[in-house]
């Protein structure tokens, strides 16, 4: 008999062991936070609207406005100008810009344009947090 008491202890131990439960931290999970919204898609006009005709610049500079028509993002903008001459792809001497930050609206120039001499203008508006988001447009210019 003692050594049934002894084999009926020893299981219950065990199976008390086996349905114990195990502390996992406790309390309940903390729900993940909400993503970061997603930037809105950058979205921007000329001023002058060059559309798909070539601007003629009447003098040695032409200066357009880029308004961003998107919300900013909030890391802000900068605009990419490059401006290469069509008959050798030679970059304009004052023709690669840079404008970090941009305002919208802000004017922008482009100087050294020679007499007979056909452009391509190429405009890069970025975001400064989301590298993908970006947009571009391009148009031709000659001075006349």
């Amino acid at each position: 008999m003692k050594n049934y008491i002894s084999i009926i202890a020893a299981l219950s131990f065990i199976f008390l062991l086996s349905c114990s439960k195990t502390d996992s931290g406790g309390g309940t999970p903390t729900p993940n936070p909400p993503p970061a919204p997603a930037e809105e898609k950058i979205v921007f006009g000329l001023d002058p609207d060059p559309g798909s005709t070539t601007v003629a610049s009447t003098g040695n500079t032409y200066a357009f406005k880029v308004n961003v028509t998107s919300k900013i993002p909030a890391a802000g903008i900068k605009v990419e100008l490059t401006t290469k001459k069509e008959v050798d792809g030679s970059t304009l001497s004052e023709g690669t810009k840079t404008i970090d930050p941009y305002t919208t609206g802000s004017e922008i120039s482009i100087g050294g344009l020679s007499t007979g001499t056909l452009y391509n203008v190429s405009i890069v508006v970025a975001s400064k947090g989301t590298s993908s988001n970006t947009e571009t447009k391009s148009f031709k210019i000659a001075r006349k």
